[in-house]
């Protein structure tokens, strides 16, 4: 299979991901990152794609904002879970939704906006979706991509005791679990939006520390005091280079 659905693992998924400290802190630093270097841009009603858009939240946020969303996924059960909880913008006519593999996916037009969020690591060749996905941007628009971050994952290897796979380079998931077959570097994908065209606004590490932070030290601290200094930090180097995930935003100049 050269993807992974979530079919089978959307509980699981939403529990692990969403359902703790991890997802609020994922949700609030995107949502905080697009507010503050896309302002302009969502100031006026987009035309956006949410590409392998999950269990909808960013969908959620966009179509609060008075924008325009067409989602889809790959998961039958995630496309289920969105088509719920996005009815009544669905039936409003804001929010189109349905079920599509991102390797066949062909917009009908380019968009204002496409987020790519946790998708390209699920892929066995991520590279050829993302150069597919940045001819679905409009010329002045902006591509939004959260790639899981090799250097993060190798780091969680070597502080655990696995440090073979490190040496063995052997750092993706078997694709039965929730770790990405294909983690990325974040220099490749700022390389390839830069010779494709594409101006970087920001780039991001998304939960730089928290992740490396052992629980029982994490517990001593309140979510606010946490989600402070992720949000201080997420765009330093070397912090940035450390999240879980690394945020491009990038305007597509051509």
């Amino acid at each position: 299979m050269s993807y992974i659905s979530f079919d089978g693992l959307a509980d699981r998924f939403a529990d692990q991901i969403y359902g703790g400290m991890k997802g609020r802190l994922r949700q609030a630093l995107l949502t905080q990152l697009y507010s503050a270097h896309l302002h302009a841009d969502l100031q006026q009603p987009l035309q956006v794609l949410d590409v392998g858009g999950g269990l909808g939240q960013m969908s959620a946020w966009l179509l609060a904002g008075g924008h325009h969303v067409d989602y889809f996924d790959v998961s039958a059960e995630m496309v289920e879970r969105v088509q719920a909880s996005l009815a009544t913008d669905i039936e409003a006519g804001r929010c189109q939704v349905q079920q599509a593999s991102v390797l066949d996916f062909t917009p009908a037009q380019p968009y204002d906006l496409v987020v790519l969020h946790a998708v390209l690591e699920w892929l066995e060749q991520p590279k050829n979706t993302l150069a597919r996905a940045m001819h679905w941007v409009k010329p002045g628009g902006v591509l939004g991509v959260m790639a899981y971050n090799r250097h993060m994952l190798a780091m969680r290897n070597l502080m655990r005791g696995t440090l073979a796979k490190v040496r063995d380079n052997q750092l993706g998931g078997d694709g039965r679990g929730l770790t990405p077959i294909s983690p990325l570097d974040p220099a490749d994908v700022k390389a390839q939006l830069e010779a494709g065209g594409y101006t970087v606004i920001s780039q991001a590490g998304i939960r730089t520390f928290s992740d490396l932070t052992e629980p029982t030290v994490l517990s001593w601290y309140d979510e606010a005091d946490v989600l402070a200094m992720e949000r201080q930090l997420c765009e330093q180097a070397p912090y940035r280079d450390l999240g879980r995930y690394v945020l491009f935003l990038a305007r597509r100049e051509h």
